[in-house]
């Protein structure tokens, strides 16, 4: 608890009075009438009430020397930002050959509208038009740009502090948006200092500290508050005795000081779009206008929230130690950040190494760009400056502890919407319910804070249907009953799944290719999220890192291969990522299509092996590597592959085995996939096209799905041959096989399951002397295509206990290979979840409000 502040006088009116009039009964015995009607007594009462006043004034010092404490820490408010836009400057006539400049300070002005105050942006850096180009994007800020003023001359004593004629000065997204510089001689400047010149003068540009202490004697820094616009110099402490000294430079007698500065700024810069279109500055034959809407404009921090922070500021001592300290100065340091979530990378994913620190920021979005509430994810990002991300990152790091890494990066977001259908008493105004219950949800299910939510909605929190019951039923009076509650998502991959994986590493994790979409699961299908979009390609292929490669190559836990195929049928792309799918780097472009991929440890080195239509291809991990063409069969360089598998036998050794298509069968090497090395072991004349391995105690067994060419036929199903034997034979697995095509196989201990073309998932159980495909019941729970037969399962997937089918339809999961439920659904849903380090957000909410009678017992 906090300690309790006593009141320095604790005495009020009625306490005043009272005493006065005991007062007068002991020492004025004639004076007998006390009613409030005497004279005398509304004197007594007139001072007791301007008494009272006093003792208020007393007992509030309390709270001065609050402040004063807070002003010892360096707690100030936090200044204003300026409004920062993209201005098209487009010409409208004139020479088109000829460049046209655009000089530093000029001033665009939003349309007025009802606002007496015109609203000016300014560009901070020149610019042109290129001869032949008709336009050309300049960004510009709200607010005035003041150059070289001078602030005074220096006086060579320690403690000096000057003042701007303007405050506050603004925050900008530009990299420096302030500037100091003092009088420097010829030859003063130190070699590699910054320097600037005005008005023939040279003026050497010193630097912003936020404390002077542990600075160098040598350092030639000051400290800014931007709130009063107020410049304070190093000042003198006595050291061991010594006489008082300043503890870094100051400005030298009669050295002029001047100061490059932005003023202006506030939330009065977050024009709409279209608005910046009347040139301040004469620019003939030029037009401009804004396309997109201005952001980035923040009033000046409040008394009240200061007073607040000012506290955390102490606790934090510069320095960030605690999750808590990391999200405190991610805020503390730009009034861009409304909310930061830091956490030890090491506690979220596998990959992470010890000592990583990951700080999850939420941009500030003005509360007028938010009318009621609503906050959709698009305005969200609108507002994530990279430049702000950047000078964030660089203060964490700057303060991080010894030993630790620090990334900084904007949060993700999940929006939905809430369906709901809430019955109100015959009485009540429905519309005004509506717009109220509209308004209570927007402003609950925010990122940011609001009157109803006010730290903004947890990271990580989900979202039930009780959450929903309890704010409407209970916060609104009127409300009878909350029916038919649910939640729709803006995307899911419950549509067009052709690859889907489960992640060996990270628990939990799954992953589904929609369409140009990747959706990645961190608890077992429970909730999906996009982690990866690829406008114009379709994802095909997933695959994890299989096993412990090593670290010496870059491949660890969190590595992922992915493949796309481009929708105008042009070619495939290969990309990787390192971090379970937040970052994706493109690696490889290819015309032929890619059709599998696989993971290699080869001599310290990553590589990719590609199955493509015109060979197979191995990639590099390491940076700039190109693909290589690998020959299978030297007299067919052009032959092309369904299926390509990487594996290491219980003996160990590296295994590739491929499969050709043109039925042309499998081919194995036992030498790590080198060029040579490949050998053909069998199913000439059989169209396989797709490939598994499993391991069996001491045995290596290869499994070989095929295609059927006739869809109503039952099919072959499979083969599988044990390798590393001197004779390979490959055994036919076709007993209880229905499914036409085998589309897929995934292993998982001793079971086999197969997607097929129109038998749904499969299972075979290879460790029995005879092994039997068992099929599924039409009511398995899998979508059927007619009343006997499956839509085709595309891809399957498989670890201890979690088996995973994917679609025309969607995902779909089970714990036995009997039973299947949808894992995936973008509608109907009564809980939403999200990531540790995800927010949710609202969607367009739809809730409709009836009038309903009342029932008996109501």
């Amino acid at each position: 608890m906090t300690l309790p502040i006593p009141d320095l006088d604790d005495r009020d009116f009625a306490d005043l009075v009272l005493a006065a009039r005991e007062r007068i009964r002991q020492t004025q015995a004639e004076w007998t009438d006390l009613s409030v009607h005497d004279p005398g007594l509304a004197l007594i009462e007139t001072f007791a009430y301007l008494t009272e006043v006093l003792i208020y004034r007393l007992n509030r010092l309390p709270e001065k020397a609050y402040l004063a404490f807070l002003n010892l820490l360096g707690v100030s408010p936090r200044p204003p930002s300026a409004a920062w836009a993209d201005v098209v400057f487009t010409r409208t006539g004139g020479d088109a050959s000829a460049v046209l400049r655009i000089p530093a300070g000029t001033r665009v002005a939003a349309t007025r509208g009802t606002d007496p105050v015109p609203v000016v942006f300014v560009t901070t850096a020149s610019a042109e038009i290129p001869a032949g180009a008709r336009q050309q994007t300049v960004r510009m800020v709200h607010g005035e740009l003041v150059h070289g003023e001078l602030l005074g001359a220096g006086t060579g004593r320690p403690g000096q502090v000057l003042r701007t004629a303007a405050a506050p000065l603004v925050t900008t997204a530009e990299p420096i948006d302030l500037l100091l510089g003092v009088e420097a001689t010829p030859g003063s400047v130190d070699l590699g200092a910054a320097a600037r010149e005005f008005d023939g003068v040279t003026y050497e540009i010193w630097q912003p500290v936020t404390s002077f202490a542990d600075q160098p004697p040598g350092a030639k820094v000051y400290v800014v508050d931007r709130t009063t616009g107020t410049f304070t110099f190093a000042p003198a402490v006595d050291r061991a005795g010594d006489p008082a000294t300043p503890v870094a430079v100051v400005p030298a007698e009669g050295r002029q000081i001047r100061t490059w500065y932005r003023t202006g700024g506030g939330p009065a810069g977050n024009v709409s779009a279209g608005s910046l279109t009347g040139l301040r500055d004469p620019l003939p034959g030029v037009s401009v206008r804004n396309p997109a809407p201005a952001q980035g404009g923040r009033a000046a921090e409040t008394l009240e929230s200061a007073i607040l922070r000012g506290p955390y500021e102490f606790f934090s001592i510069d320095r960030a130690v605690t999750a808590r300290d990391y999200e405190i100065l991610a805020t503390a340091r730009s009034s861009a950040i409304a909310r930061a979530r830091a956490f030890t990378g090491a506690e979220v994913y596998t990959y992470a190494r010890p000592g990583e620190v990951e700080v999850v920021l939420v941009p500030y979005v003005p509360e007028e760009s938010r009318p009621g509430g609503r906050l959709p994810a698009d305005l969200l990002r609108a507002h994530e400056l990279e430049e702000t991300r950047r000078r964030t990152e660089a203060e964490l790091d700057r303060r991080r502890p010894l030993g630790t890494a620090c990334h900084a990066g904007w949060a993700r977001y999940k929006p939905v919407s809430v369906q709901a259908t809430v019955v109100v008493r015959p009485e009540e105004d429905a519309d005004a319910v509506s717009r109220r219950v509209h308004d209570r949800v927007y402003q609950t299910l925010s990122p940011l804070p609001t009157p109803l939510s006010p730290d903004g909605w947890p990271f990580g929190e989900p979202l039930r249907a009780s959450n929903v019951y309890r704010l409407l039923e209970q916060a609104e009076p009127g409300v009878r009953y909350v029916d038919d509650v649910r939640f729709v998502l803006e995307e899911a991959p419950d549509h067009d799944v052709r690859a889907v994986a489960i992640d060996a590493y990270q628990p939990g994790t799954w992953y589904a290719g929609s369409g140009e979409v990747l959706f990645r699961s961190g608890n077992a299908g429970l909730g999906w999220e996009p982690v990866g979009r690829f406008p114009g390609e379709t994802v095909t292929r997933i695959v994890p890192a299989p096993g412990p490669l090593r670290p010496s190559i870059g491949v660890r836990a969190g590595s992922v291969a992915l493949v796309t195929r481009r929708t105008d049928g042009s070619g495939s792309r290969l990309y990787v990522t390192t971090d379970l799918g937040e970052t994706w780097t493109p690696r490889v472009d290819l015309e032929p299509g890619i059709n599998d991929v696989a993971w290699l440890d080869r001599d310290g080195a990553g590589v990719l092996l590609l199955a493509t239509d015109s060979g197979l291809f191995e990639v590099s991990l390491l940076p700039g590597a190109v693909p290589q063409q690998t020959l299978v069969d030297l007299s067919d360089a052009d032959r092309g592959f369904h299926s390509v598998r990487a594996f290491v036998s219980e003996r160990g050794l590296p295994g590739v085995a491929v499969a050709s298509q043109g039925q042309f069968g499998v081919h194995l090497s036992i030498a790590g996939g080198r060029r040579g090395t490949f050998g053909h072991i069998g199913l000439s004349n059989t169209d396989v096209r797709t490939l598994a391995v499993q391991y069996d105690g001491a045995a290596t067994w290869l499994f070989a799905g095929v295609a059927e060419p006739d869809p109503a036929q039952p099919g072959t199903g499979c083969y599988r041959t044990r390798l590393f034997e001197t004779d390979v034979r490959w055994q036919t697995l076709s007993s209880g096989w229905t499914g036409g095509t085998c589309r897929s196989l995934a292993v998982v201990g001793t079971t086999i399951l197969a997607g097929t073309q129109s038998g749904g998932a499969l299972r075979l159980d290879a460790s029995t002397p005879t092994p039997a495909w068992q099929g599924v019941a039409v009511t398995s729970g899998l979508p059927l295509r007619d009343r006997a037969r499956f839509e085709a399962v595309e891809t399957v997937a498989a670890s201890s206990g979690q088996l995973l089918a994917g679609g025309a339809s969607g995902v779909y999961r089970s714990d036995t290979g009997t039973q299947w439920t949808a894992s995936a659904n973008q509608a109907d849903l009564e809980l939403v979840t999200v990531p540790d380090t995800w927010l949710l957000c609202s969607g367009e909410h739809r809730i409709t409000v009836v009038r309903g009678d009342a029932t008996p017992g109501d």
